[in-house]
């Protein structure tokens, strides 16, 4: 909608001053959001995109660890939210600084390119806007990069979205300029050269600048050339408006009573004193101009002394975390040494096991002669003593005298582990059926299992098995594997 008061923009800048939130003395999660909030209203955000995300994804964050009411995880995040708030307005600030040109001629770009297509469809105006295009896209990239730190990348990219920026606007301005002229035709046809001359003849100086670009005649496109095309048409619309007013004899004193009364409301906005009635309030222009600098000033001095208010805190927050991290770093200090001396108590006892253990294991060798037995070690502690020298007669199951012996020197190495439980496990050679070979095993394993309990070891921890062919440990196509295979194991189990 069109205004017909100029102070109307004044009144905008007023109540937007008066909108914005104090802030708080210290930093929260609200502040920051209207931080966040403001930064993209004001356009800057497409210019550091990464360091924003990084703080929206630190005070979201913040937000769940206030959800989960922890409270230092919570202002640990909000903490790197405002600073990575305050890189990305500083990141966005250094690069438009730096490369104000070139935003320049994006906005100039990008707009004419849109006013071309939002005319007929075109060739030209579809090339125009595939180079619009790759010109956004070097742009993202020069940002990015810019992040990231590769300043050389980005300089490269810079150079190239320039170069691209330019041939957009190159593509779209002959028919921008057809349409700058057609509008300012058509206004000139409605009577703007008589009603609305000032815009009437800017809209055709903007043409002119236009067009002797377009012809070489000047080296460097105008800035805003898509004003040549607004103008025109602002010239049509405000000549229709002016030849309204003239039908209407009334309308100049409604004018006039709208802008007072538009005066009035901007007084009252800005607190100053008012006629009681509305109809004889007369103020100037002047006053309300000076009221809302005054105004204006007043925000920023108290902005600049909450800033400097947030400082303070911010320096106390450190402190206070200072403190609190030298606290948790003595307390880490401690724990360490706790756990080191856990760790040495742990391994002095682990020490102290595998040296028992150790003799255990050599005190058991020591009981059997070389030939008559083979001990392992598994990996899970248990014992494997394998009764090499023990032999049965073919197809018998009795012990022979012979092996009294040494089946007496086992019942002492089970007694050297009496905190473990043994299995006695026959195994015989593939020779004959599977099943007898079965019995047979078991009534070998029971035959040892029962003389070890008469010579005094406790049944409870003996169990005799028989598994007959089906674990061989070599060949049974040669006579010494099957040898081999007939064989008594005593498994002494692993410690609970």
């Amino acid at each position: 909608m069109r205004n017909q008061s100029v102070l109307l923009p004044l009144f905008a800048l007023i109540s937007l001053l008066l909108a914005l939130p104090a802030l708080s003395g210290a930093q929260s999660i609200d502040s920051v959001q209207q931080e966040m909030d403001a930064f993209k209203a004001s356009g800057d955000h497409d210019l550091a995109p990464q360091t924003l995300l990084r703080a929206e994804q630190y005070l979201g964050a913040a937000r769940l660890a206030a959800e989960q009411q922890k409270n230092e995880d919570k202002l640990a995040a909000l903490k790197i939210a405002s600073e990575k708030m305050a890189e990305a307005r500083l990141t966005a600030s250094d690069f438009r600084k730096q490369n104000q040109d070139l935003l320049s001629l994006r906005d100039d770009a990008v707009e004419s390119v849109q006013m071309v297509s939002a005319a007929e469809q075109s060739a030209g105006e579809f090339s125009s806007q595939q180079l619009l295009n790759e010109a956004n896209q070097s742009f993202n990239l020069a940002i990015l990069s810019r992040e990231r730190g590769d300043l050389s990348k980005s300089q490269q990219q810079i150079g190239q979205a320039q170069q691209l920026y330019t041939r957009a606007l190159d593509a779209s301005l002959p028919r921008l300029s057809e349409l700058a002229a057609s509008a300012i035709g058509s206004a000139a046809s409605s009577g703007a050269k008589r009603y609305a001359p000032v815009i009437y003849q800017t809209a055709k100086d903007k043409l002119a600048e236009l067009r002797a670009y377009i012809d070489g005649i000047n080296d460097s496109p105008p800035s805003r050339p898509g004003e040549a095309l607004k103008l025109g048409r602002e010239a049509k619309w405000l000549t229709g408006q002016v030849k309204l007013l003239r039908k209407n004899s009334g309308s100049h004193e409604e004018m006039l009573l709208k802008s007072r009364d538009f005066s009035l409301r901007m007084a009252g906005v800005l607190g100053l004193k008012t006629t009681d009635h509305p109809l004889l309030f007369d103020m100037s222009n002047r006053d309300l101009l000076t009221a809302a600098a005054k105004l204006k000033q007043d925000v920023a001095a108290e902005r600049k002394a909450h800033q400097l208010e947030i400082e303070a805190l911010k320096i106390q927050f450190e402190e206070d975390l200072q403190a609190r991290l030298l606290a948790q770093t003595d307390e880490l200090k401690q724990s360490q040494k706790n756990q080191l001396s856990d760790m040495k108590d742990a391994f002095r006892a682990k020490l102290e096991r595998e040296t028992y253990e150790k003799k255990r294991q050599d005190k058991l060798r020591s009981l059997f002669k070389k030939d008559e037995a083979d001990i392992l070690i598994n990996l899970d502690g248990s014992l494997l003593v394998r009764l090499t020298s023990l032999q049965f007669a073919s197809a018998k199951s009795k012990l022979e005298t012979k092996y009294y012996d040494m089946l007496s020197r086992l019942k002492n190495a089970l007694q050297i582990y009496s905190d473990r439980n043994v299995r006695i496990e026959g195994h015989t050679d593939d020779s004959g059926g599977i099943k007898p070979n079965q019995i047979l095993s078991l009534k070998r394993a029971e035959s040892v299992r029962e003389f070890l309990i008469a010579a005094g070891v406790d049944g409870a921890r003996l169990k005799a098995l028989g598994y007959g062919e089906v674990r061989p440990i070599a060949s049974n196509a040669f006579p010494q594997g099957r040898a081999m295979n007939r064989r008594i194991d005593i498994v002494i189990g692993a410690p609970k």
